[in-house]
């Protein structure tokens, strides 16, 4: 036991190589600035704090009180990439008017509120030349210059994830590191997407914007604060692509996800532009046919669509569609409403359907059933 733990931990360990560093605030806004250190916008939106938690940061600054180390990890190009510590960093540079949103453009911070110790801080700003959030007061506070440098002299701690690690070992750090910040599943895959490719990361934000998508697909307030509208776009390429002999032996879901958006990142022949073309196509349908009804309950008796969401029927009906994407572009535009209205109805009175779907199945054992039934029922 003893020799087969120790035989993991070497093998494990060598796949993570850190190092330490220590440098001033200074020291880390001029490399942001320099382009040296990236703070992903799309990160500072996830996980963007309260003005009290950025308040207590700043006081903790200006009274030495111990921060936690910032976790980087270092691309092959020698960038550090911030994998624990965005708020943090984001916190400081937009203090000091320095922080830049998507576009380039300075992120207007706002007076501070009064900290636990410090009560004095409220309404403090930087510098009174720093343009402020348009619902910032009139009570401003900038700091002294004897009281900047003190902040700018402040040391911070940095551990290095370097460039030798294993490439998943990034993520399964952010995971770890992030465990207590109730992430859901979808916005830690969201940060790997934005660490492995940001434009990935916007074109499926793109995708999920879609007017169609969202006119089909209800998802609650809450949901969407839990990036569901982007988990499942995920799901439709996941379901739409894999084989069925992948499907089958997904294994537990989320990591099947995360897998698969992984090969959608890293698979050269990933058409993101054919992808997006179908994506289109198979939601204009599905909205053309029913519109927000699509994923929910067929009743025959009454031949009426009512009730919540049905995922079982996403997964069913959107990579039926996508699967057969040939057969139902050579539909002729004014058969494809009531053609797709008669394959949705044949799926909720598929009996592999009614026997696989609904709640208490989990995903693996559901979803190559519902890709099955979909194949079939919509391939014409």
């Amino acid at each position: 036991m003893t020799q087969t733990l120790q035989s993991e931990i070497d093998e494990r360990a060598r796949e993570i190589h850190t190092d330490r560093y220590s440098m001033s605030i200074n020291e880390v806004v001029a490399m942001y600035q320099d382009g040296d250190l990236e703070i992903h916008p799309e990160f500072q939106r996830i996980f963007r704090w309260s003005l009290e938690q950025q308040s207590r940061l700043v006081e903790s600054v200006f009274l030495g009180i111990p921060i936690p180390p910032v976790f980087v990890a270092q691309r092959t190009d020698g960038v550090w990439d911030v994998v624990d510590g965005v708020q943090r960093l984001s916190t400081l540079f937009r203090f000091m008017g320095v922080l830049k949103k998507d576009d380039g453009e300075t992120d207007p911070p706002s007076p501070l509120d009064k900290g636990e110790y410090l009560t004095h801080l409220e309404g403090v700003i930087w510098d009174p030349s720093i343009e402020l959030e348009e619902s910032a007061g009139d009570s401003k506070l900038p700091l002294t210059s004897a009281q900047q440098r003190i902040f700018k002299r402040a040391r911070l701690d940095f551990q290095i994830v370097q460039k030798e690690s294993d490439d998943q070992a990034k993520f399964d750090l952010f995971q770890r590191l992030n465990s207590g910040t109730r992430l859901s599943e979808q916005e830690a895959r969201n940060c790997l997407a934005v660490m492995l490719d940001a434009d990935f990361y916007r074109w499926l934000n793109e995708l999920a914007s879609e007017t169609t998508y969202n006119a089909t697909v209800d998802i609650t307030e809450k949901k969407e604060q839990e990036a569901y509208g982007v988990e499942t776009v995920l799901r439709y390429l996941a379901c739409a692509r894999a084989s069925m002999e992948e499907l089958r032996k997904m294994g537990d879901f989320g990591e099947f996800l995360t897998a698969q958006m992984r090969n959608f990142i890293e698979d050269q022949s990933f058409d993101r532009a054919y992808e997006r073309k179908r994506f289109e196509f198979t939601f204009s349908l599905i909205d053309e046919a029913l519109g927000a009804s699509a994923f929910k309950r067929y009743y025959p008796s009454d031949d009426r669509f009512a009730g919540a969401f049905s995922v079982s029927a996403f997964e069913a009906i959107t990579s039926g569609i996508a699967r057969n994407y040939d057969y139902w572009a050579g539909v002729p535009e004014t058969e494809r409403t009531e053609k797709v209205r008669e394959c949705v109805k044949q799926v909720w009175q598929d009996s592999v359907f009614a026997a696989r779907s609904g709640g208490g199945k989990s995903a693996n054992r559901r979803i190559p059933y519902m890709v099955e039934v979909g194949e079939q029922v919509f391939g014409g």
